[in-house]
């Protein structure tokens, strides 16, 4: 379960593994209040989203209350639902006046407090005794949700997840504290560019934030133990405006430091927080500033005054490996979706990236009308990337297995010899007390022995796996619909199928936790073909749903405006991924159209996507029929195959 919790979560996650895909109780109810918010505003000609749209996610966050208020506390949710009962009674019509929409809003935020603290409460209860897989995987679900909307940093967060760990069994009532802290008072150092001074600041932020500019050579006073830190920030500040200058020929560049505080439940979270209220802080110095430019630099610095400990960073991350490009073939057309994919990428505003990701769709000709067949032509490439990043988690879930049972081996037989040691030169009662520690600890070392000896059998047995799926020193998966076989291998398999179909039973007699879990998930739909297109079916329809919330923040973050939202940072990551994922299966058909058939050359985006959806549809109709021979995963996007066609 806590692992369903970090992998939910996980920005680098394939997106039907992220909550972002997920209509969960958290994110429905966050996208709903959103919704209403935003009709709330006052004196708009139209009002975004439209009436429609927002009663539609007041009804889808009706059901997904009804469902996860099975796997709480009873009684928790009963005025949330009783809220959302009473606004869907006056239909959409009831959505149309912005006072009507403000009071709506703030009854829904209350339903939204009423979850959140229903679901911490039932993660608790399911940590504290057993409960079914789907309860788990539910509530974790939700949990990673609540984790994503309030900022969570996923790479803070796994990182406290196993430093508690480390220290022993986790109680509910700290597990709800690692995941979920209280927000705090955290500071957080930002290097604006373009201006020496930054005038009238006190009157543009709240007193409490205590916002300081500093220039260099000021005092940096109230940083305490992340004074020297802050120090080194200003010092990097100036020395790159001096650099600048000196490359420009002494063209001027001064450079202020911006403190303030904000309240965030991790360093990496104020610090991202902090970062968007000082480019909204520039908004207005911007706007009084016509002939040079101001803004951030991608240095920030957070600093946790009662823990005493600092949070050097540089946004975005950027990478040192080498890159190519996802194909040399991309028609002309395609350029304007590719550029405007771009600028969401390094856009650090997440409504605004958001409703820049629906522009690079639109670029495709991609309409309203047409999301459920982009929805149907990315629920195949959600089955390629799930293939994939199934066997890499198998691989790497090993590695680990054998990692640690190599550790604690040596750690175990370390002890022992060392107590041996002491129970040889100890005398007297204490001899006899350490030889029996000496006797207990080389018993847990032969445990640990028979614990490698397994480790190693499960690492051969991945040896042959690779062999049968083409996985060279690289790692890369080269046969996914060898290792499908594997996985679930029909009665009459050759030798070869047999002996890695083996291979892989035996490892999913030794894996545990969420992997194992995912792997036999995969056999049972592999086992019944109708499981697994129904399991694509509702992959598609959850993109189509994601694609339909992408259309409203366009709306109102490019025409209306409104650059915050309840579900701002699930809303980004889901509108770049679901960017990303189109164009993989785009450049795929491109690179590879001059092996298609003549009828397959040439063709717009629009009709690519409408071609795929209709190979969805055909597929889904065979799997139904109760087989996937001819089935073939490694192609499903290809020109050259119908994706029906493995021999």
């Amino acid at each position: 379960m806590l692992e369903a919790v970090l992998a939910a979560g996980d920005p680098v996650s394939v997106l039907t593994r992220h909550v972002g895909c997920e209509l969960t109780g958290v994110v429905t109810l966050a996208r709903a209040h959103s919704a209403l918010e935003s009709r709330a505003r006052p004196g708009r000609v139209k009002a975004q989203p439209y009436a429609n749209l927002a009663f539609g996610l007041i009804k889808a966050s009706l059901e997904e209350l009804k469902t996860v208020s099975l796997h709480v506390p009873a009684g928790r949710l009963d005025a949330a639902v009783a809220v959302l009962n009473s606004i869907a009674a006056g239909g959409a019509g009831g959505l149309e006046s912005a006072a009507d929409c403000r009071a709506k809003a703030a009854l829904v935020q209350a339903a939204r407090a009423d979850l959140r603290a229903a679901v911490v409460a039932g993660l608790a209860d399911a940590w504290r005794e057993c409960v079914t897989p789907d309860a788990g995987q539910r509530l974790a679900r939700e949990m990673a949700a609540l984790c994503v909307i309030e900022g969570r940093q996923h790479y803070l967060l796994s990182a406290e997840v196993r430093a508690m760990l480390s220290r022993g069994r986790l109680d509910a009532d700290q597990l709800s504290q690692v995941l979920l802290p209280a927000e705090r008072d955290l500071r957080v150092a930002v290097v604006v560019e373009g201006t020496s001074k930054l005038e009238g600041l006190e009157d543009l932020m709240e007193p409490a934030c205590a916002p300081s500019a500093i220039a260099p050579g000021d005092s940096v006073a109230g940083w305490g133990q992340g004074a020297s830190d802050l120090k080194a920030l200003i010092d990097m500040a100036r020395h790159a405006s001096d650099a600048r200058r000196t490359w420009s020929r002494d063209q001027a560049g001064g450079q202020v430091v911006l403190t303030f505080s904000v309240r965030a439940r991790d360093l990496g979270a104020a610090a991202l927080l902090g970062r968007q209220r000082a480019s909204e802080l520039l908004d207005q110095y911007v706007a009084g500033q016509r002939t040079s430019e101001i803004r951030l630099r991608p240095e920030t610095l957070a600093f946790d005054p009662v823990a005493r400990r600092t949070l050097r960073l540089s946004v975005p991350a950027l990478g040192a490996r080498p890159v190519r490009p996802l194909t040399t073939g991309w028609p002309s057309a395609l350029r304007e979706s590719l550029r405007t994919a771009h600028i969401a990428r390094v856009t650090e505003a997440p409504t605004t990236a958001a409703g820049l990701c629906w522009a690079a769709l639109e670029a495709l000709e991609v309409k309203p009308d047409s999301v459920g067949k982009l929805a149907r032509a990315l629920s195949l490439q959600a089955v390629r990337q799930q293939v994939v990043d199934l066997h890499q988690r198998t691989r790497t879930a090993v590695a680990a297995e054998v990692a640690a049972a190599r550790a604690t081996h040596h750690d175990a037989h370390a002890m022992a010899d060392k107590l041996e040691t002491a129970a040889r030169k100890a005398s007297g009662e204490h001899a006899v007390t350490v030889a029996k520690k000496a006797i207990a600890a080389r018993a847990a070392a032969a445990e640990r022995s028979a614990a490698l000896e397994e480790a190693q059998r499960a690492e051969a047995q991945l040896e042959v796996l690779d062999a049968w799926t083409g996985v060279g020193d690289d790692g890369v998966l080269r046969r996914p619909d060898h290792w499908l076989d594997a996985i679930s291998a029909p009665v009459d398999a050759d030798p070869a199928l047999q002996t890695a179909a083996d291979a892989l039973g035996g490892l999913l007699g030794f894996l545990k936790g969420e992997t194992a879990v995912r792997l036999h998930d995969w056999r049972a739909m592999l086992a019944d073909p109708a499981s697994l297109a129904a399991w694509i079916e509702k992959i598609a329809n959850q993109f189509e749903k994601s694609l339909d919330w992408l259309y409203v923040i366009r709306n109102t973050a490019l025409h209306d405006g409104q650059f915050v939202s309840a579900s701002d940072l699930l809303d980004v990551h889901s509108g770049r991924a679901l960017v990303d994922m189109t164009l993989e299966f785009l450049g795929n058909w491109f690179q590879h159209e001059d092996k298609a058939a003549p009828e397959h050359v040439a063709l717009p985006a629009i009709r690519v996507i409408g071609h795929l959806a209709q190979r969805q549809e055909e597929l889904l109709e065979r799997l139904r029929g109760g087989s996937r021979e001819g089935w073939n995963v490694a192609r499903l996007t290809s020109p050259t195959s119908t994706g029906w066609d493995r021999t």
